[in-house]
């Protein structure tokens, strides 16, 4: 028997060591087969993330592929901001109500927060094990095995892929290897939906500015600023669009017009041009990129539902003249480069508009002038001439009658030469301007003629001579105070007086210039107006000058205020 054993043992050998090979055959043929699998699958992962250009449906596509590949329970894509937090979070395998349970998204702490700090991949059999793990918020879902891999866009790390809970246990070597070569598959494929996304928006911007400019080339007479702020309003995808100008100080900036979110409340609100993002904007003639309007004093009143905003120099003539601002609401995606390219491109064409705008606003206003100086030559070449007749034959006519019938005659003259004076201060008053401030005394006493009227809304309109070169006669200084007195004297007239008629003469004779307000109503008397004429008499002994009210000879007031010229 010993000498059969060592053959018995040999015959043994050869199956033994060939079970070995055998197995380590097909552990070898199992693992090509899953690495060919797997590759079979990163090529299939390559055609579908390369294939869709749609940024939101490839960041999904990402995380729904790689809880596939590597077989995980759960998966979530972050998206990284500008300031080193979570953007955006997209996740897999958590239905909508336990979403809605968790609330609100995680802000780029803890685990998460490392990949973000540390852009490496990360594995964990047990997320607890990990001294950088913060635990979970309350109903949310138990986790344990974890994966991580960095997203990178060419350089620069654009967000990253957590996975977890393997159903194998826990995340392998190889599962590591698979979800990164699928991150460098997703960088490509961010990249090109990126590139997509900025081609469309820019093409957009383009139809809409060659259409604006096609607007504003064929149609000069419609208006078509409020189209424009439409437009960028719904192109930026902001909530308001506003224009704002420098005020003729240059101190102020004021709200001119606005569309969106409040705009009713912002008619003609103003704020310093110093210490605003909109007041830089006009100081260096350059865009300004506001993250976040809470945040950085953005200008007019702090609106707490307003957020990203920019704000883009307008210019007006040869400077510039205001700024165009578009805000989004509080929470929505800050604005980019790229929008303050296409808004800057778009604030030319409001300045064009502006202008044009301005431009008809004259071309009205000359043609509202020539058709009054048009009517008041008519008025000079015709009714003046015809009445200037009718007065010399009714002279004519009172001296062939007795005294007392021509005296009546004789009065009905001296109406007919009161109206030929009016109607020539009413054909003075269409010649001028309203919109363009004068300085002469004579346009001076016509407007506040006017506005006394219409602030005082009586219907009694005062009868208003001149006599003598009162413009010539009346210095800056001199055309100040006759302005005062005469915006006082009626404004008395009409609270207090009670009257029918209000004659108002200014002359310029003799080197002196002399204001007489004459009035049909109740006299001086003892009323309590006179205490508000100590400044008429203040501002004629300054000047050297005399103030006396006095009754009217056929009843009423009448008052003298005359001074050297």
């Amino acid at each position: 028997m010993p000498h059969h054993a060592p053959a018995q043992a040999s015959a043994l050998g050869p199956d033994f060591e060939f079970d070995q090979v055998l197995a380590q055959l097909v552990e070898r043929a199992d693992h090509m087969q899953r690495s060919h699998h797997r590759l079979r699958d990163l090529i299939r992962v390559n055609n579908d993330l390369t294939s869709n250009l749609d940024l939101e449906t490839v960041l999904r596509k990402i995380v729904e592929i790689g809880v596939e590949l590597v077989h995980a329970e759960y998966g979530a894509m972050g998206v990284i901001a500008d300031d080193n937090t979570l953007e955006q979070l997209i996740t897999v395998g958590m239905d909508d109500a336990t979403i809605a349970l968790v609330g609100e998204m995680p802000q780029g702490k803890g685990l998460l927060g490392a990949l973000i700090d540390d852009p490496s991949p990360v594995r964990l059999a047990e997320i607890s094990d990990d001294a950088r793990s913060s635990g979970f918020p309350a109903d949310h879902p138990p986790m344990r095995s974890f994966l991580g891999v960095p997203i990178r866009v060419r350089e620069q790390v654009y967000g990253n892929l957590y996975l977890t809970d393997s159903r194998n246990g826990e995340f392998t070597a190889d599962d590591e290897e698979l979800a990164q070569s699928l991150a460098a598959t997703a960088g490509i494929a961010i990249a090109n939906a990126r590139l997509f996304e900025d081609s469309l928006y820019r093409e957009n911007w383009a139809s809409a500015l060659a259409e604006t400019a096609r607007l504003l080339i064929q149609d000069d007479d419609e208006e078509h600023l409020g189209f424009l702020m439409g437009r960028v309003k719904d192109l930026a995808d902001a909530a308001l669009v506003a224009i704002a100008r420098v005020s003729s100080s240059g101190e102020d900036l004021i709200i001119d017009r606005a569309v969106g979110a409040g705009a009713e409340e912002m008619g003609a609100m103003s704020f310093p041009v110093d210490g605003s993002a909109s007041g830089e904007a006009v100081r260096t003639r350059q865009p300004v990129l506001i993250p976040d309007t809470c945040a950085q004093d953005f200008g007019f009143a702090q609106r707490s539902e307003l957020g990203p905003a920019m704000t883009i120099p307008v210019a007006m003539g040869s400077g510039v003249g205001g700024v165009l601002i578009v805000a989004r609401l509080h929470g929505s995606p800050v604005f980019g480069v790229r929008d303050l390219d296409m808004g800057t491109s778009f604030a030319s064409h409001v300045s064009v508009s502006i202008e044009r705008a301005e431009s008809r606003m004259v071309r009205q206003r000359v043609a509202l002038l020539e058709e009054r100086s048009r009517i008041a030559r008519d008025l000079h070449d015709h009714v003046i001439q015809r009445l200037y007749a009718t007065g010399l034959s009714l002279q004519a006519v009172a001296m062939k009658l007795p005294a007392e019938a021509a005296e009546d005659v004789t009065g009905q003259i001296r109406e007919i030469d009161a109206s030929i004076a009016q109607i020539r201060q009413s054909i003075f008053a269409l010649n001028r301007d309203s919109q363009v401030t004068t300085v002469n005394l004579r346009a001076r006493v016509l407007e506040i003629v006017d506005r006394v009227e219409t602030q005082e809304a009586t219907g009694l309109r005062p009868r208003v001579t001149f006599l003598g070169p009162v413009d010539l006669m009346a210095d800056a200084t001199l055309t100040d105070d006759v302005a005062a007195v005469v915006t006082e004297a009626l404004a008395n007239v009409q609270r207090h007086a009670d009257a029918q008629k209000v004659d108002l003469v200014i002359s310029a004779a003799a080197g002196q210039v002399t204001v007489e307000v004459t009035d049909d109503g109740t006299g001086p008397g003892a009323s309590p107006r006179l205490s508000g004429l100590a400044n008429l008499r203040a501002r004629a002994e300054g000047h050297g000058g005399s103030f006396e009210l006095l009754p009217a000879s056929g009843g009423g007031t009448q008052m003298i205020w005359s001074v050297p010229a």
